[in-house]
């Protein structure tokens, strides 16, 4: 009788802790097309094929602050965020550029005309060929959601032996 109990109980705080942890997929309903509120409207300049709503902005908030900005560093990680973009950020019939810049100053807070003001290399324009990439640390690489999927799973398994030492020294 004594170990039924105990059994049921171990599967009790099993079923719980799996319930419990983050899943470790993605849906499919996130990848599809969903009416966008808000900022949105910055998007809607032109027709630009550029998301640049969802574009990562860290690249130069993280890198160029203020209040004095260094041309050498807020330049590289402009860069690094419109290199990729060059040729629609070049046709200024689609209106990429002010939505980015309009994106950019919505992230940063940059004042206006930082980067038009600071990044100028000659008359062609900004070089995305000397483009300097951040280093990530190994550290930074790993994905922290994975380690919290483990950290929980385990905890759960010590609570259940630690219940089931207990129950038998009972």
């Amino acid at each position: 009788m004594g170990f039924q109990k105990l059994f049921f109980l171990f599967l009790f705080f099993l079923f719980v802790g799996l319930s419990s942890s983050s899943p470790s997929y993605i849906k499919d309903d996130v990848f599809e097309a969903r009416i966008q509120t808000g900022r949105a409207l910055l998007q809607q300049q032109g027709n630009c094929p550029i998301d640049f709503e969802r574009e990562n902005y860290t690249i130069i908030t993280s890198q160029c602050k203020g209040p004095n900005y260094n041309s050498t560093i807020c330049c590289n990680a402009f860069k690094q965020l419109a290199c990729k973009h060059a040729k629609e950020l070049n046709n200024v019939q689609n209106g990429c550029a002010v939505t980015m810049f309009n994106y950019i100053n919505l992230y940063g807070k940059y004042p206006p005309g930082l980067f038009s003001n600071m990044c100028k290399e000659d008359k062609e324009g900004l070089d995305c060929k000397n483009v300097i990439q951040p280093q990530v640390k190994n550290e930074e690489k790993k994905s922290n959601s994975t380690r919290g999927n483990q950290s929980s799973t385990i905890l759960m398994v010590i609570t259940t032996l630690l219940m089931i030492i207990m129950m038998l020294s009972i």
